[in-house]
């Protein structure tokens, strides 16, 4: 069960650059949850989620023993057990990227080097073409290109965690 704070009707206006610059993260990515934002933007993270979220640009999210997740409202919140760890993951993902030098735009992963990939999470369908999977059971997947554990994602840089897929 995931549980969402409500959508304001309207929102208001936004007068911090810190957290306008959280919010562009978030947008970048679909959300993220705190421990992620807060690896980013460890002096204001708490201070700017509390503005973005009173002035009705971000929801806080939660599920019972997991991290808040923080959705822009311009993305649908989370609405299973599932996609909730799964938008966490990708959240991780985003940190490491921008931690690193390189982005995370949707689905779309733009690595330091400037080589692009398609960000997804295995156990699940995995696309054709170049491909960074998210690993969440921490088994190798069974194609793609590169591949990072979830929990590796936590606790180390992105450089640590990629591996090639053989």
């Amino acid at each position: 069960m995931v549980l969402c704070d409500p959508k304001k009707i309207e929102p208001g206006v936004i007068c911090s650059g810190k957290a306008l610059a959280v919010l562009e993260f978030l947008e970048s990515c679909g959300g993220a949850p705190e421990p992620a934002v807060a690896l980013l933007f460890p002096r204001h993270c708490r201070k700017s989620l509390r503005i973005l979220r009173g002035s009705g640009y971000t929801r806080r999210c939660w599920t019972p023993g997991q991290d808040p997740f923080w959705c822009p409202v311009t993305f649908p919140a989370p609405r299973t057990g599932e996609e909730y760890v799964v938008r966490c993951a990708l959240g991780w993902l985003a940190a490491r990227l921008v931690e690193a030098g390189g982005r995370l735009e949707g689905r779309q992963a733009v690595l330091p080097t400037g080589r692009t990939y398609r960000a997804c999470v295995w156990p699940g369908r995995i696309p054709d073409g170049p491909v960074l999977v998210v690993s969440m059971t921490g088994e190798k997947p069974e194609s793609g290109d590169l591949w990072a554990e979830y929990e590796c994602l936590k606790e180390r840089g992105l450089r640590e965690c990629l591996k090639k897929v053989q």
